[in-house]
């Protein structure tokens, strides 16, 4: 990473353009960002190569209107004109009295993370990786693999004063595979994770080895028959995707903002079932690659979302908070942990007496109303408390919220994405679907 940008300087040379054109506030954002990554196709190790992105972001308030640009140049020359467009837009949007900018703050510094990637750390790593999956899982085709690692520098300052910057670094690993056995083949599958550090072989990041393995059982599926109410346990791997539907529709400014949320008066009530605890850590201890500060101009503070099902916080930024007069989200609302439980994974399957292990869901956004649907990929049908076999194009249905307050119990055993930590869940009443 080059040290020869000072991008604190860019961004208070920034905020006096802003002023200059005539903005009433003003906001500047600058990143800098150098991946250096590490490509596996087919199978083979393909593609060494680094890139760097350079952002430069500029708001600008004009009373109660707001105008928000951003490039990828420094100087000033183009900070000038950027200015004068930002507060030109500014000038011509709708007024809307909730747009402004975090308070003073003194200039604070964060920093995590290594500096410069270990390239042949990597290179062993990944090495490594292929050599196992070709001797472990001789069947099963490496689509993609990529591990690389990123460190990132970024700056923010806006004209009440609070200043920030920020430095991140950690290696990210995916992978993506499917395994053919003759003229039959399994459905892709993936999984990938972030960490500050190599010390750890990529099989064992997230769930990457216990999906490889999944995929060699699932070359033959097998459909189910009528339709039928029954259980799911969702998987981590699957599970990210839920919480992202509560967030959308539940929770976040969008569904607060228009007033579709279900959940928009239901602050400090019980939202789901009480084994279910979901907390937004970016600073840890559970999150080991988070951020510091909200990209509103906040310091990043852990809190609570859903706490033993009660609503604690909605994830609303400053925009979101003052246009619903509701709480903004003190943590910005990502770096999601959900708490470990009490029940073991294997009673969780003895208990399910006909339903799904919900390994991938392929599906449209729900309803305003958190109606969904889709098909349950990678699977697996529970009878009487056995993992049977793997399923093919099942469909499952039901709603967000009456899901996660229908939840039985939560898994012991989590996995963690170094960005996320999820257990399994298992909840009732979803609507299962066969051919």
């Amino acid at each position: 990473m080059s040290i020869d940008i000072d991008g604190m300087d860019i961004v208070r040379r920034t905020l006096v353009a802003l002023e200059a054109a005539g903005a009433d506030k003003a906001a500047a954002s600058f990143s800098r960002g150098e991946q250096s990554e590490l490509n596996v196709d087919a199978g083979r190790m393909s593609l060494y190569r680094t890139t760097v992105n350079v952002s430069l972001g500029l708001t600008a308030h004009v009373e109660t209107r707001k105008g928000s640009i951003s490039l990828n140049k420094y100087d000033d020359e183009s900070i000038r004109v950027a200015a004068i467009e930002a507060v030109s837009m500014a000038r011509s949007s709708e007024p809307d009295p909730a747009n402004d900018i975090s308070p003073a703050r003194p200039l604070e510094s964060f920093s995590a993370g290594p500096e410069l990637p270990d390239d042949a750390a990597m290179y062993s790593r990944l090495k490594e990786f292929v050599g196992y999956a070709a001797e472990r899982y001789p069947d099963t085709r490496l689509e993609q693999c990529i591990l690389d690692f990123g460190q990132g520098r970024s700056y923010y300052a806006n004209s009440n004063g609070a200043e920030f910057t920020e430095r991140s670094g950690s290696y990210s690993f995916s992978a993506m595979f499917t395994t053919k056995d003759g003229t039959k083949a399994s459905s892709f599958n993936y999984s990938g994770a972030s960490h500050r550090n190599l010390d750890t072989a990529l099989k064992d990041w997230a769930s990457v080895d216990a999906l490889m393995k999944q995929s060699t059982e699932q070359t033959s599926v097998g459909s189910i028959e009528g339709n039928f109410s029954g259980d799911v346990i969702i998987t981590p791997d699957c599970l990210g995707d839920f919480i992202s539907f509560i967030d959308g529709v539940y929770i976040s400014d969008y569904s607060l903002i228009t007033g579709t949320s279900p959940w928009k008066d239901k602050l400090g009530t019980p939202v789901t079932s009480p084994l279910f605890t979901l907390r937004s850590q970016p600073n840890g201890p559970g999150i080991e690659v988070g951020y510091s500060y909200t990209g509103d101009g906040f310091r990043a503070e852990n809190c609570p979302i859903i706490e033993a099902g009660i609503l604690r916080n909605f994830t609303l930024g400053l925009y979101g908070s003052n246009k619903t007069g509701k709480p903004r989200c003190p943590s910005g609302g990502g770096a999601p942990v959900v708490d470990a439980g009490d029940t073991p994974f294997q009673d969780m399957v003895k208990s399910v007496k006909r339903g799904l292990l919900l390994a991938r869901f392929s599906g449209g956004s729900p309803s305003d109303n958190g109606d969904f649907s889709g098909v349950a990929k990678n699977s697996y049908l529970i009878e009487n408390g056995t993992i049977v076999r793997p399923v093919g194009e099942t469909m499952i249905a039901g709603n967000i919220g009456k899901l996660f307050r229908e939840i039985r119990a939560v898994s012991r055993e989590r996995v963690d994405y170094g960005s996320a930590v999820f257990p399994w869940v298992l909840a009732g009443g979803v609507s299962i679907s066969g051919k």
